[in-house]
């Protein structure tokens, strides 16, 4: 190919667009261990004290860790401590948020307010949590699983009432390790998008051997 292909301004939008070739793809099994060790962890360090915007901020920050050094290849050192900072935020925000909703949703005399705010908080989280990590971390998870895996973190957070109920000693702990289950399992189960290769313009196709 001759240098005048490559340095035309169709060969330079061409070249700058391409995708590479190995795109981001999660470790389950490493993944799998520490999200174990995570959970383990904010298991035995919970505590009542905190609140409970800073609790799940932390919560966001485990899971965005464990999910960012499980990808092979590695993502940009940058890119990853980006990820890792949105995710508590998204995290602690709703948190932050869904406090007085449920108070506000109770105070008005709606059944079932802890419900009601615990699902839309865990299908949103899902949902901005997924954005974030096709955004900073350019894994290739189409909509349609996304939203998939959003049901399915909308149930288990539901579910995770449960024994938030019978077994109040867990607090907050219970909501996330059920959502972050239901998350990784649909990320590991989820299909691989695949990016089509843009083809070269036709001065370059030309001139190809």
């Amino acid at each position: 190919m001759s240098a005048h292909a490559w340095m035309s301004p169709d060969g330079c939008i061409w070249m700058l667009t391409q995708v590479p070739a190995a795109e981001p793809r999660l470790s389950c099994l490493h993944h799998a261990g520490l999200l174990a060790a995570a959970i383990l962890g904010i298991v035995v360090a919970r505590s009542s004290s905190i609140q409970i915007a800073v609790q799940f901020a932390c919560y966001g920050a485990l899971h965005g860790g464990a999910v960012a050094i499980c990808l092979e290849p590695r993502p940009v050192r940058w890119r990853a401590l980006a990820f890792v900072a949105a995710a508590a935020l998204l995290s602690g925000s709703l948190a932050r948020a869904g406090l007085p909703a449920a108070q506000l949703l109770a105070g008005r005399g709606v059944q079932a307010a802890a419900l009601l705010v615990v699902a839309v908080s865990a299908f949103a989280g899902a949902l901005g949590y997924g954005a974030l990590l096709r955004y900073w971390l350019r894994y290739p998870l189409a909509p349609a699983p996304l939203v998939m895996i959003a049901l399915a973190c909308t149930f288990a957070a539901c579910v995770a009432l449960v024994p938030m109920r019978q077994y109040p000693s867990g607090g907050t702990a219970w909501l996330a390790i059920f959502w972050w289950l239901a998350f990784s399992g649909g990320l590991c189960a989820a299909p691989r998008r695949a990016r089509p290769a843009r083809e070269p313009p036709e001065a370059m196709k030309q001139q190809m051997p």
